[in-house]
């Protein structure tokens, strides 16, 4: 399938991201802060970026998805939680923030692969491609443009399968480690809440890990990346030559 048929029926796809019809037509409640709409929309939503990007590809905007949405719910709602704890006269009460918290994970989980998806179908690679062996020489934009190409490309096809393999691995070396603690911890409830507080410092250090190692390896090349595009021939002395 042509990048631009993926692209046009990922846009169609995004519309009703974007004025709420027909999603707000179904607006009946399954649990407060999810409505049938919303939960049918995601079904649909990744039912096409599976067959649009294909399986491998669908896994790692699943993974990334998640990294960035499940961050920002759990701290927003803990936040409010504190904030009612420390101040319960003038913050909302848990029956108040939990739907909205609970509607924008089901929101940011449609809406963050679908905008990844229509990121990846463009052949940016193709574009790096053509401007790294065109024969008229490269304007100082589209030097610009072509370290922007290098290092998303670098991102979306290096750092993050290396992010979301590094995660497989971890988790099924910890699968066994948790099972071992957890079997040992039923024996009261002090020694489950230590289990608990563990695996939630374990996650919290493992994210930030992810976070830090992430960066480093988008901007690693930077520098190699900055000389080479440097010596490219200026299409300004190009024409000049003429």
């Amino acid at each position: 399938m042509n990048w631009k048929i993926k692209f046009i029926i990922l846009i169609i796809i995004a519309i009703p991201a974007f004025t709420g019809y027909p999603i707000s037509s179904f607006n009946s409640d399954i649990v407060l802060g999810i409505t049938y709409g919303s939960v049918c929309y995601l079904i649909v939503v990744h039912a096409i970026i599976l067959l649009v990007t294909g399986r491998q590809f669908y896994s790692n905007i699943i993974a990334l998805a998640a990294l960035i949405s499940l961050p920002v719910v759990y701290v927003g709602a803990g936040v409010s939680f504190l904030l009612f704890i420390l101040i319960p006269s003038n913050a909302a009460s848990p029956s108040v923030y939990s739907p909205h918290y609970v509607s924008l994970s089901i929101t940011m989980l449609t809406v963050i692969p679908l905008a990844l998806s229509l990121v990846a179908v463009i052949p940016f690679q193709d574009f790096e491609l053509s401007l790294m062996t065109s024969r008229t020489g490269v304007s100082k934009l589209e030097k610009f443009i072509l370290m922007f190409l290098r290092v998303f490309n670098h991102i979306v096809y290096f750092v993050i399968p290396n992010i979301v393999e590094t995660l497989m691995e971890e988790a099924q070396g910890r699968k066994w480690a948790d099972m071992a603690l957890k079997s040992g911890s039923r024996s009261s409830v002090y020694a489950r809440i230590i289990f608990l507080r563990k695996k939630i410092n374990r996650i919290i250090k493992n994210m930030i890990q992810l976070g830090v190692e992430g960066i480093c390896a988008s901007i690693q090349y930077i520098p190699l990346w900055a000389v080479e595009i440097s010596q490219l021939p200026d299409k300004s002395n190009k024409i000049a030559k003429r």
